[in-house]
């Protein structure tokens, strides 16, 4: 496993010896890079000291009271720092040589993203339960009729049990089972943890669907072996089949469309009755079926509630999740990870973040409709008539969902777009239905939300929130030392490196940098990074450089070890835009703790306010050659810390006054039928 951490996710309740066994078989095996975190919920049984007692090594987290598996798991993942989460169940042992061959699987294909294995019983025959496939209204149906049961394993009649395929090969299924479990923890975050509002059986199903709807796809790795002793901590089979029954009901409610879902619940009822009809017609001493009939009034509503009848206890208050559908969320994060990064920490936070889809938006309960640039979203793409249909259908869509509550965010980047695209009356009618439909602007500044107003006056009687720019530095590999950075770039160890980096268009002022550098007496290297578009400002710039041996130009794409280097080989960063509201390149500079020069204009004051002057330089008017000559006098200066103070862009923080802008939003809608009662005042919110 090289240098990757994982840390090992055992839930416990009342199994204090099988738990131990478990762990031994996981800490024997010495895996360099593996921790173990136990949670024990209230064990009755003294599993906390004797497993402290037998494995010292072991962080334990005792919660004192049974909370149930998925809030028992994310109270372990919120105690881990590892690269990897592995849950494993405690009546649970891996084999030798599992664990290893699971996150090597995962490193190889990072894009499978939830990864199981293979669980066998204790003679070694197989034990179907650490995959299954996902319920469908014809699954159900064949369960409410017993052909599941008739027709054990058909593809047919019992699809679920994906046949009789032996767990012997790699495949991707729809669910991924808590027995074993393995996710990357950035993978983990974007999903979103375990849904606290089941208690126990359904949580890894509906994980594995949130999974999947964000673009993951479960996969079972064989090499990857378990042996499992099913239902060790669940006891009586009736009561078990209970849980499991409550579970799916859960699921079916959170997962299915409403009309779907209560269909799927009274076959699942019916499924119950034939069964527990069965055994007593056959006088069976088992009572599985006609235990889990006799509480159908408990299962039938799924968890919270069943809570109630089931353990004696009060169902747990568990908020429910905001749930927001981003335009973009994570599909553009491989060229800028900025929007990727904010919705996995609202996703740490509790909330539910997915790429918007108009049939989603129609179909599934949304509380937020995030935007970010609206003109990119609708407008991008030479086809005028798509960009019509965009348009209605995300307008239309959004018209319908309104009685339900939901409100229209917009994070205002920059008052204007950079690129003009569409025709005129397209752009103006897509500002006007943006203008007419939002519910609350974001700002990265104050000045940002200023500048909004100014442009668009119908925005003064929006509500505003200003939540800063995050920063980048756990996005890049921002370690390479100088001197290696040069060398792979073929830059000279000696003399200043002046950089630009990023995508390069005609409002960056590439050219007239060029143009002043060319002006300096100096032995400086200017290095232009990043593709230019259209082909005409790329003529332009190299026509600009010439044959002057101190530029150097990488017009193309930047992948993201390249761009680091880029980063780490600069002495200083200059961004020298004719206009500019805020800089996401800015930022990535800082990030890697590279000073950065910037113009005077739009928020870039606030940004030196918030990293301080020995990062954030500005200058007047347009970049001349003094500007210049005396930002790279500055920037070589050895009186300036090693690394730039980003506490004020952490991402968390972020997150959180985002989430309490979107409920102040709801709270003040004007469109929405049925705004939220609850006023929450925004964090830095403008009315």
């Amino acid at each position: 496993m090289s240098s990757l951490t994982v840390d090992v996710i055992v839930v416990n309740y009342n199994t204090r010896e099988r738990t131990i066994e478990c762990l031994s078989s996981v800490l024997d095996q010495r895996i360099p890079g593996l921790s173990v975190i136990l949670v024990d919920n209230g064990s009755s049984d003294g599993s906390a000291g004797a497993i402290a007692a037998a494995h010292p090594s072991v962080t334990i987290v005792d919660i004192g009271e049974n909370i149930g598996f998925a809030r028992g798991v994310n109270r372990g993942v919120a105690a881990s720092v590892a690269d990897y989460i592995l849950l494993l169940n405690p009546d649970a042992s891996v084999f030798p040589g599992s664990l290893e061959a699971l996150v090597a699987f995962a490193e190889a294909h990072p894009e499978n993203g939830v990864y199981g294995g293979r669980t066998v019983g204790e003679d070694g025959s197989l034990d179907p339960s650490s995959c299954w496939g996902a319920p469908t209204l014809w699954s159900l149906t064949s369960f409410a009729t017993g052909l599941s049961t008739l027709f054990k394993r058909s593809p047919l009649f019992d699809p679920e049990s994906l046949g009789a395929w032996q767990r012997d090969t790699v495949r991707e299924v729809p669910v991924i089972t808590g027995c074993l479990m393995l996710a990357r923890r950035r993978d983990w975050d974007a999903v979103g943890g375990m849904d606290e509002r089941f208690f126990l059986y359904g949580e890894d199903a509906e994980f594995s669907a949130r999974a999947r709807s964000q673009g993951l796809r479960p996969v079972i790795v064989p090499e990857a072996v378990i042996r499992h002793d099913v239902g060790g901590s669940t006891g009586s089979t009736g009561r078990k089949m209970a849980m499991v029954m409550a579970g799916k009901v859960t699921y079916l409610r959170l997962v299915w469309p409403a009309l779907p879902a209560l269909w799927g619940v009274l076959l699942l009822q019916a499924g119950a009755g034939v069964r527990a009809a069965l055994e007593a017609v056959s006088r069976s001493r088992r009572r599985t079926w006609r235990d889990t009939w006799t509480h159908r009034r408990a299962w039938r509503r799924g968890y919270p509630a069943a809570e109630r009848t089931l353990f004696g206890r009060e169902p747990a208050t568990v908020p429910r999740p905001l749930r927001v559908q981003a335009e973009p969320a994570f599909r553009t994060e491989a060229a800028n990870p900025y929007n990727g990064t904010l919705y996995r920490a609202l996703q740490r936070r509790g909330a539910r973040v997915s790429d918007l889809s108009y049939w989603r938006l129609l179909i599934e309960p949304t509380d937020v409709v995030h935007l970010h640039w609206p003109d990119l979203s609708f407008l991008s793409g030479s086809r005028r008539a798509i960009h019509v249909a965009r348009l209605v259908l995300f307008y239309g869509a959004l018209r319908i969902v309104r009685p339900r509550g939901t409100v229209l965010v917009w994070t205002v980047h920059n008052v204007t777009s950079h690129e003009e695209r569409s025709s005129a009356p397209i752009r103006r009618a897509a500002e006007r239905l943006l203008l007419r439909n939002v519910d609350g602007i974001i700002g990265l500044t104050e000045q940002g939300v200023e500048a909004a107003r100014e442009a668009y006056p119908g925005l003064h009687e929006v509500p505003a929130a200003v939540t800063p720019h995050g920063h980048y530095r756990d996005d890049y590999g921002f370690g390479v030392p100088r001197e290696q950075a040069r060398a792979a770039l073929g830059l000279p160890q000696d003399g200043p490196v002046v950089a630009t980096v990023g995508q390069i268009r005609a409002y960056k002022n590439i050219p007239h940098l060029i143009r002043v550098f060319r002006s300096l007496p100096t032995d400086a290297v200017l290095l232009i990074a990043g593709s230019a578009s259209p082909a005409e400002l790329e003529a332009e710039i190299r026509e600009a450089a010439g044959e002057d041996p101190r530029i150097v130009l990488r017009l193309r794409f930047l992948p993201d070890d390249e761009l680091a280097a880029t980063l780490a080989a600069a002495d200083l960063v200059v961004l020298p835009y004719s206009r500019i509201q805020n800089s996401g390149s800015a930022i990535l500079a800082a990030s890697a703790d590279r000073p950065v020069l910037v113009p005077d204009l739009g928020a870039m004051r606030e940004l030196r306010a918030q990293l301080g002057d020995r990062w954030v330089r500005l200058y007047d008017g347009e970049l001349d050659a003094a500007d210049l000559h005396d930002a790279v006098a500055w920037a070589t200066r050895d009186d300036r810390p090693a690394a730039v103070d980003l506490s004020a862009l952490d991402w968390d923080a972020i997150a959180s006054q985002t989430l309490t802008a979107y409920r102040d939003f709801r709270s003040r809608s004007r469109r929405a039928a049925s705004p939220v009662k609850t006023r929450v005042p925004a964090a830095r919110a403008r009315s």
